[in-house]
């Protein structure tokens, strides 16, 4: 059994062969399992706590089974019937974090496990029947450059409709080459859009670095996930960054749903001393395990310059655990609450191909404390322009003057945060002009109607003007100039 927390990329305890290591996922995606280097511990787990099932507790299950394969009017494929029960006696949890993977969605997932594939980067899950993103897209993969968010829900693809398909169903209709383009239909809350997307190579690496633009004593380094690879590239970019003149560093963590925890607990030990606590694990019961820096974890590789880390809403998983652990020794942590994640899950194998992942345990902050539906609180609030958390731009419309609502309202508000005297909710004059004067700028027509290529140019400014405007990021480099 591998012990894992579910998050946006891929996996793996080197216990257990590659073939297990899945997540659901939509398109092809990075797989999002967390495996711990720790799970020899954490099986160690009192007798008391294993639920012992007798015969009279499934002599219903038995009976229905034998009603149905009997007496039911049409014919009857046992073999869906046993993972019909399956998957319901999982959803019965009602913990998202939980579910049946069959045969099918197993060979599927396997299949984009290692390196780099072709997709649009996002997970998903199903819910109410509906496929749902469940953690931000992938950095920089095409889902996020379409400004796609966790909870969007897929109504279509390529105006098919996608209510009671299974995810296998719906990540095939949207797989394919790089190059193709392929149509969502989008809903957000109680908003509906329209995004064309192109698919392309999703990034493999999980850590970027370089230092700062206007201060060369400063590195900054951007962690997307946690992957089997990720704590290398990280002590490879701080050894490159340190010949490069930084004295200090600060580290992204936002928009990283958790990946593998091993590795996040393998960065935080870079920042600790040996012997500090970087997490606790516990049951329903008592803590299982507490992880420490050392080592053993770290190969006795330590950052000792002054660091700040950066998080936001979507910083989930891993990402959490690393912040949770340098913040309890007092590193500035800075942003908003991250996302709220503090499960672990098991995977393991049901029958010949089939598997279970269940959630058996959850981890804990070194003091004891737990981020489940709460998240880690930053020590210095900052958080991203409202303008940065609109919704993309629907290109079912063309809109035009006179056109009202609440997309004309987010689009003046995002030609207002571009410097044009656009305000409300109505496409009025100025925001026909506002519009003209950008199309006019980028070899447009100049109709004054943003249609689909005027939309793409209009949120790849706001994209580029939030990248500039960076508040966090900007707070950051004053922390690091005050120590």
């Amino acid at each position: 059994m591998k012990k894992r927390v579910k998050g946006k990329c891929a996996l793996q305890k080197k216990t257990l062969p590659v073939s297990i290591f899945l997540i659901s996922i939509v398109c092809t995606v990075v797989i999002t399992a967390v495996v711990t280097h720790f799970i020899e511990q954490k099986q160690a787990m009192d007798n008391d706590s294993v639920v012992k099932i007798t015969r009279n507790d499934l002599d219903d299950v038995q009976d229905l089974y034998d009603l149905i394969s009997t007496n039911y009017v049409d014919k009857v494929d046992k073999e869906q019937l046993i993972q019909g029960a399956l998957k319901g006696m999982t959803e019965s949890l009602q913990d998202p974090e939980s579910e049946f993977l069959t045969a099918k969605e197993t060979k599927d997932l396997n299949a984009k496990v290692a390196g780099s594939f072709e997709g649009i980067g996002a997970n998903l899950q199903l819910e109410n029947r509906l496929p749902v993103i469940d953690r931000v897209p992938v950095k920089n993969s095409p889902a996020e450059k379409a400004k796609l968010k966790a909870k969007d829900i897929i109504l279509e693809v390529d105006g098919q409709k996608t209510q009671d398909k299974s995810i296998d169903q719906v990540a095939n209709m949207i797989r394919g080459k790089k190059g193709t383009q392929v149509k969502l239909l989008i809903q957000r809350d109680n908003e509906q859009f329209e995004v064309s997307i192109e698919r392309d190579v999703v990034p493999e690496d999980t850590v970027k670095g370089a230092l700062d633009s206007k201060d060369k004593s400063i590195g900054s380094i951007q962690i997307d996930n946690f992957r089997e690879t990720t704590a290398l590239e990280f002590r490879t970019i701080i050894e490159q960054l340190r010949k490069e003149g930084a004295k200090s560093f600060v580290i992204d963590l936002r928009q990283n749903s958790g990946g593998l925890m091993a590795e996040a607990e393998r960065v935080a030990s870079y920042f600790l001393e040996n012997g500090d606590t970087i997490a606790q694990f516990s049951n329903n019961k008592k803590v299982i395990s507490i992880d420490k820096a050392g080592k053993k974890i770290d190969q006795g590789f330590k950052v000792k310059e002054p660091t700040v880390f950066l998080v936001d809403q979507e910083s989930s998983y891993g990402a959490e655990l690393l912040a949770a652990a340098v913040k309890n020794k007092n590193y500035p942590i800075i942003g908003v609450n991250t996302f709220g994640k503090g499960s672990v899950q098991s995977i393991s194998p049901i029958g010949k191909d089939n598997y279970i992942q269940l959630t058996i345990m959850k981890w804990f902050a070194p003091d004891g404390s737990s981020v489940e539906g709460k998240g880690v609180t930053p020590t210095i609030e900052a958080d991203y322009p409202e303008y940065a958390k609109l919704p993309p731009i629907s290109k079912q419309s063309n809109w035009r003057i006179g056109d009202s609502g609440d997309a004309i309202k987010n689009i003046n508000t995002m030609l207002k945060a571009l410097g044009y005297p656009t305000e409300g909710n109505l496409f009025n004059e100025a925001t026909r002009d506002a519009v003209t004067e950008i199309q006019t700028e980028n070899n447009l027509s100049a109709t004054g109607a943003l249609d689909v290529k005027t939309v793409d140019v209009l949120q790849e400014k706001v994209f580029k003007l939030v990248k500039t405007n960076d508040v966090a990021y900007a707070k950051a480099i004053e922390t690091l100039k005050n120590k």
